[in-house]
């Protein structure tokens, strides 16, 4: 069954319509999303650039590599920036993330769900920006675009169950106009909560069957989803969600969304050597 996000695309382009107060059955639907709310940080241009896609990298380390080219530097998230902001417990209060992303030679390349495409190192000690390689390629250098940590809120779709059909066309209009004034502005940078998913919600899952089998959210198979995994995708935290943005220069493809995954237990211990990355395209 259609999310209750998912099924808005389009639905009031070039069409005003008159709103009707929520009936009892749309009121039950509304307190029901509110209820499973989860708070979020919304990233908007602005800041001195200590959060940013792209720019230098601060690293302590070498410049990480997949299949022995450079990867990019894609975003340095300030944790103190994301604590001050009131973001996720599970992420650790102090230093800051460094993320670099495998772009692929061209486009059609990019494939950042393979195990290894993704690096997150957590750094702690002083800043050390390091210069990227000579051979990066010039698809893989990303401009520094800075970014301030917005407190939103966050709401489930997919996991919203009810049926559509019940509804009078009335009903449909007034639910669909509550839940439009819930979509985060785009482009929707974000950190923590809920997905702004563009296809199945369902990336939870993946990410612990992975865990728990090959490591790889390519071999996932929804026919073999156990009771464990279900139980198990519950520590599953959106890291971080970047979506295209054509001010940032980053397009990815079809206007598409990343979403970048980790276990709430390693992240708490400062442990992000086994991130999930998932591409949802328009």
């Amino acid at each position: 069954m259609a999310g209750v996000f998912s099924f808005l695309g389009g639905l009031f382009q070039g069409r005003p319509q008159a709103i009707a107060p929520p009936t009892e059955r749309v009121q039950a639907i509304l307190d029901q999303i509110h209820a499973e709310a989860q708070p979020c940080l919304h990233l908007v241009p602005g800041g001195e650039g200590r959060t940013r896609l792209g720019g230098e990298a601060d690293v302590s380390g070498d410049w990480p590599r997949f299949r022995d080219r450079p990867m990019a530097c894609l975003a340095r998230i300030d944790l103190e920036e994301v604590r001050a902001a009131g973001g996720p417990d599970w992420l650790p209060a102090e230093g800051w993330l460094q993320v670099f992303l495998d772009m692929g030679d061209r486009p059609q390349d990019f494939k950042p769900e393979q195990p290894g495409a993704c690096v997150v190192r957590l750094e702690t000690g002083p800043a050390r920006p390091v210069a990227p390689p000579d051979d990066l390629r010039p698809r893989s250098r990303i401009a520094a675009f800075p970014l301030m940590p917005i407190p939103r809120t966050s709401y489930a779709d997919e996991r919203i169950a009810f049926d559509w059909k019940s509804l009078t066309k009335a009903e449909n209009l007034t639910l669909e106009a509550a839940v439009l004034e819930m979509l985060s502005p785009e482009p929707a940078h974000q950190i923590g909560g809920y997905p702004g998913i563009l296809q199945g919600d369902d990336m939870e899952i993946q990410c612990a069957a992975a865990a728990a089998g090959t490591g790889d959210v390519r071999t996932f198979d929804p026919d073999e989803i156990t009771a464990e995994t279900i139980s198990a995708a519950h520590h599953w935290r959106l890291f971080l969600q970047v979506d295209s943005d054509p001010a940032a220069g980053l397009e990815w493809m079809q206007l598409g969304r990343l979403f970048f995954w980790v276990h709430d237990a390693a992240a708490r211990q400062g442990d992000f050597s086994r991130v999930f990355v998932f591409l949802h395209t328009l």
